[in-house]
């Protein structure tokens, strides 16, 4: 009887909670707030003035990231209300989204007293007198910024700004300071190639070898680095840079320049044969094979290269202007030589001097 009771008192009590209680929330799906704003432009055709509306367009448009459409709403609300200090904020970002610099800094010049916009939206304030191109503007500015502020963050901003209006003595100068708080910055980068293009080669290659040595898999950061080195002179230091990717066409082509360069010749060709290993109906290396072998004056270890080719397609004009350029030059060559054996020998007889 008693666990009767019991269980009748739980059906009671699973009968007390009403559905109607539940909050439902709604699932927002990727583009919920994209419709929403689309139904909302149309409701506000209808009624313009509908400060509700407005509203409800205006933290869909924050939801949003601030799409082109969404300026009507901030001057409707401007018009209705007045600048806030929300309001202000909400015009900056969106000038900051569309790349709308002039009209985001006038919104600062102008309304930055009033809402202390000067403390909050200082960097994005630089940054866009930079993107215009004012460089005086940019210089003083800064200038204010690093009185009170010599951090990391401080300084890495600084610097690029100082790269953006292309001023390298300042942005040495702070990524100098920079390098001191953390000398594998991405930054980096661009202080050395400064330091190198200002004449202070061993200085600049430390600095960057640190941040390459950080990126030993980032095949773009060690082509570049690779390349500064061989315009600097450096081509046996270039050389290793690349050689982890040398499987790559593109490094293995640039190599066998960089080795024919220096006349490293057997070199210049492994490379090259390497390449045709992988496929001997490859053009592009059998021809690189037949003109090193013809720079290097081997003439006759040249032409089968262009001779392949010309199996390999009959059409190649090209291969056959220069397999008879080759050929001529072989001809000229034996005709000379033909030419210096029929010169007579002259036999010097030593003269007698009589006393």
């Amino acid at each position: 009887m008693r666990g009767s009771c019991f269980i009748f008192i739980l059906m009671l009590l699973g009968c007390g909670s009403p559905s109607q209680d539940k909050i439902i929330v709604p699932k927002l799906h990727a583009g919920f707030y994209a419709d929403a704003l689309e139904r909302i432009n149309k409701e506000i055709k209808s009624a313009p003035g509908d400060a509700r509306l407005i509203d409800q367009k205006l933290f869909y448009c924050e939801q949003l990231e601030w799409p082109t459409t969404c300026i009507s709403a901030l001057d409707a609300y401007q018009e209705a209300n007045g600048m806030t200090n929300q309001l202000v904020e909400q015009y900056i970002m969106y000038y900051k989204t569309h790349e709308r610099y002039q009209l985001l800094l006038e919104v600062i010049d102008k309304w930055g007293e009033e809402y202390d916009l000067g403390s909050k939206f200082i960097e994005t304030y630089i940054d866009g007198l930079a993107r215009l191109g004012r460089r005086a503007s940019v210089t003083i500015e800064l200038k204010e910024y690093l009185k009170t502020n010599q951090s990391k963050e401080a300084l890495t901003f600084a610097s690029a700004q100082y790269l953006k209006i292309r001023d390298t003595t300042m942005a040495a100068y702070n990524l100098s300071k920079l390098h001191v708080l953390d000398n594998s910055h991405e930054l980096m980068w661009d202080y050395g190639k400064i330091l190198v293009t200002l004449g202070y080669y061993d200085r600049g290659f430390d600095v960057m070898a640190q941040f390459v040595d950080e990126h030993p898999d980032d095949y773009k950061i060690q082509l570049a680095y690779a390349k500064l080195l061989e315009q600097a002179g450096r081509n046996k230091d270039a050389r290793i840079v690349l050689k982890p990717f040398i499987e790559r066409d593109t490094i293995a082509y640039l190599l066998a320049n960089w080795y024919q360069k220096d006349l490293m010749w057997d070199s210049a060709s492994y490379v090259l044969t390497s390449l045709t290993t992988n496929d001997s109906t490859e053009r592009k290396p059998i021809w690189k094979l037949g003109r090193l072998y013809e720079d290097r004056g081997w003439y006759l270890s040249s032409l089968p290269y262009f001779e392949y080719l010309i199996e390999l397609n009959p059409n190649d004009t090209l291969a056959q202007q220069r397999m008879d350029l080759i050929q001529r030059k072989i001809a000229y060559l034996q005709r000379l030589k033909f030419e210096e054996s029929k010169i007579p020998t002259i036999e010097l007889q030593p003269k007698k001097i009589e006393n």
